[in-house]
C-alpha cells in the first residue's frame, strides 16, 4: 500500500510539473498514465485541466486511492517539460523506483531557474530583434534593448507578488509603450517597429498553440480555457499599449 501511495504521489508530481510549466493536457494525461503503470499500477486515470486535475488508481484488491491538486501558478518552463519526461522513461523503463522518481522530481522542481541577468539579457535581445522584423534599423535595434531589458527587470516582480496575469499583460502593455516613446522623444526612431518589437516576446504565441493543440486532440474544455486566457492576455496587452498612446 505505501509503494502505491509513493507511486501515486510521484505521478501526481509529474503531471503537476508539467501543467505549471504550460505543458499540454495530454502530454500531463499520459505522462501521469505512464508513470503509473511503469511503477505497477496498471489500473490508473486522470482528467486534466489547466488549472487542476484528478488522478486515481484501482489496486489489485480493489481498493481505490485518488489525488486531487489544484494548479495555481504556470509559467513557461520548456526545459523543465523535457527533464520530467525523461524521468517518466526512466520509469517507464524500470530503471527509477516511486521513490527515486519522487526524489529527482522534487529536485527538477527546487532547482535555480536562469539567472535574472541572463533572461533580462535574452528578452533585450529579442525584441531587437524583432524590431528588425518589423522595418527597424539600427537605431530601432539599440532602442529596443534598453525598453526590453526594463520590461524583464520589472515584470518578474509582479509575477512574484502574485499579481494577476491579465493585470501583468496590462502592465506589461503599458511597460513598452511607454518606455518606447520615452526613448523616441530623445533620440527619435520608428515608433511603429520599436513599440512592436518590445511587445512581441510578451504576446502568448505558446498558449494559443497549445489551445489549438489540445482542442484538436478532443480536450475541449482545456483548449477553449486556455485559449480564452490567450486572448485576454493579447487584448490586456494592446490595452495598455493603446491607453499610453492615446493619453
Amino acid at each position: 500500500m505505501q509503494q502505491a501511495e509513493l507511486a501515486l504521489d510521484a505521478a501526481a508530481l509529474a503531471a503537476r510539473t508539467i501543467l505549471e510549466s504550460s505543458g499540454e493536457i495530454y502530454r500531463a494525461e499520459e505522462t501521469a498514465v505512464r508513470m503509473c503503470a511503469g511503477l505497477g499500477l496498471q489500473q490508473a486515470d486522470i482528467l486534466c485541466f489547466p488549472t487542476g486535475f484528478m488522478l486515481n488508481a484501482v489496486l489489485p484488491g480493489g481498493q481505490t486511492i485518488s489525488r486531487v491538486q489544484r494548479v495555481r501558478e504556470r509559467s513557461i518552463q520548456l526545459r523543465t517539460l523535457d527533464e520530467v519526461n525523461s524521468v517518466s522513461r526512466a520509469v517507464a523503463a524500470g530503471l527509477l523506483d516511486a521513490q527515486q522518481a519522487l526524489d529527482a522530481l522534487h529536485a527538477l522542481r527546487s532547482a535555480p531557474g536562469s539567472r535574472r541577468i541572463t533572461l533580462i539579457g535574452a528578452y533585450a535581445l529579442a525584441s531587437g530583434f524583432f524590431c528588425l522584423m518589423f522595418a527597424g534599423g539600427v537605431k530601432e535595434f539599440l532602442i529596443c534593448l534598453p525598453c526590453g531589458a526594463l520590461i524583464q527587470a520589472l515584470l518578474p516582480l509582479l509575477s512574484r507578488h502574485r499579481v494577476p496575469a491579465m493585470l501583468c499583460s496590462l502592465t506589461g502593455g503599458l511597460l513598452a509603450a511607454g518606455s518606447a516613446l520615452v526613448m523616441i522623444r530623445f533620440f527619435g526612431g520608428n515608433q511603429e517597429a520599436i513599440i512592436s518589437g518590445t511587445i512581441m516576446p510578451l504576446l502568448p504565441g505558446l498558449a494559443m498553440t497549445n489551445a489549438i493543440r489540445d482542442t484538436l486532440r478532443g480536450d475541449l474544455i482545456a483548449g477553449l480555457a486556455r485559449g480564452t486566457e490567450a486572448l485576454l492576455s493579447a487584448v490586456m496587452l494592446a490595452a495598455g499599449v493603446a491607453f499610453v498612446l492615446m493619453v
